[in-house]
C-alpha cells in the first residue's frame, strides 16, 4: 500500500527481503535507466529531526549542484528517507508528502528534477510492524523503486551518510557512496558496510561517481565474447607448429610424433 502524490510516494508494503535480485527487471538490461539514491536527511538537506515543516528545509552544500552533474549524465535522481515520526504518530504522510513537494519545487526551479521519493514509514517497536524491510541497512526502497522504475540497480549508487545506507544499498546490488559529514558515530565495519567511494559533499560525490564509470559487470559478456576471436590465432599457431614438427621429422627420416 502506498500513498502518492504527484511528487511522493510512501511504501508502507515491500518485497520481502529474501526475494532473488532476479525479481528486479533484467530484461533490455543495456537500455535500463541507472539512478542515484540520495538519503534525504544528512546527504540532501540538513538533518530535520521528527520536523517536516517546508520552511525547516535546509539543502546540504553544493548539493544541487552535484545532482545537476548527474542529472546531466543520466542518472535518474531518487530520494529515499526513513521517517519514524509516521509510526510514531508526530506527522502525517500528507505532511510528509508536502516536505517532499516543497523540496522538489526548490530542485527543479535550479533546474534538477526528482524523479521519485520513497519513504520508509517504520520504527522499531512503534506501531504493527516490529521489524520492516524498508528500514536501512534493509535494501527495500532501492528495490521497490527498481521495480516501480525498471532500474539496472547494478549500474546506480547509493549516497548516504551512515554505513547503514551503506550497506543498504550494497544489499540491493548497488555501489555505495559515504558522505563524511559527521553523521556516522559507530564505524561498524563489515565487507557489506565499506563505502566504495567517500567525498564530502555531493558535489565531490558526483565527480568521482562519474570518474568510475560503468560497473564492472557490464564489460564481463565484452570479455566473454572476445574470448573465441582472441583464442582463434593461438590453436592456429598451435597447429602450424605441429605441422612443422611432422614435416621437420619426415625430412630427416624420423617417424612422427605426436
Amino acid at each position: 500500500m502506498r500513498l502518492e502524490s504527484h511528487t511522493a510516494s510512501v511504501w508502507t508494503q515491500l518485497t520481502p527481503l529474501s526475494a532473488p535480485d532476479s525479481a528486479a527487471p533484467h530484461a533490455g538490461l543495456d537500455a535500463a535507466p541507472r539512478a542515484i539514491f540520495v538519503d534525504l536527511e544528512g546527504a540532501l538537506v540538513e538533518p530535520l529531526p521528527d520536523n517536516v515543516d517546508p520552511a525547516g528545509l535546509r539543502l546540504r552544500p553544493l548539493a544541487l549542484d552535484g545532482l545537476r552533474l548527474l542529472a546531466d549524465a543520466g542518472y535518474r535522481l531518487i530520494v529515499v528517507t526513513q521517517q519514524p515520526g509516521l509510526a510514531y504518530g508526530i506527522f502525517s504522510r500528507a505532511a510528509l508528502s508536502r516536505l517532499h513537494a516543497a523540496l522538489a519545487r526548490i530542485a527543479q526551479a535550479q533546474g534538477v528534477h526528482l524523479a521519485d521519493f520513497y519513504a520508509c514509514p517504520h520504527a522499531p517497536g512503534a506501531g504493527r510492524v516490529d521489524a520492516c524491510l524498508c528500514r536501512a541497512p534493509s535494501p527495500g526502497l532501492m528495490r521497490q523503486a527498481a521495480r516501480g522504475h525498471g532500474l539496472a540497480l547494478a549500474q546506480s549508487w547509493l549516497v548516504g551518510d551512515t554505513l547503514d545506507d551503506i550497506e543498504a544499498g550494497h544489499r540491493a546490488g548497488c555501489r555505495s557512496l559515504l558522505l563524511d559529514v559527521g553523521s556516522e558515530t559507530e564505524w561498524r565495519i563489515s565487507p557489506l558496510r565499506q563505502p566504495d567511494v567517500r567525498a564530502a559533499n555531493l558535489l565531490q560525490a558526483a565527480q568521482a561517481i562519474l570518474a568510475c564509470g560503468p560497473a564492472r559487470a557490464e564489460a564481463a559478456p565484452l570479455a566473454r565474447a572476445a574470448r573465441p576471436a582472441s583464442a582463434a590465432p593461438s590453436r592456429q599457431a598451435g597447429l602450424q607448429q605441429l605441422a612443422a614438427r611432422w614435416w621437420g621429422r619426415l625430412a630427416f627420416g624420423h617417424r612422427p610424433t605426436s
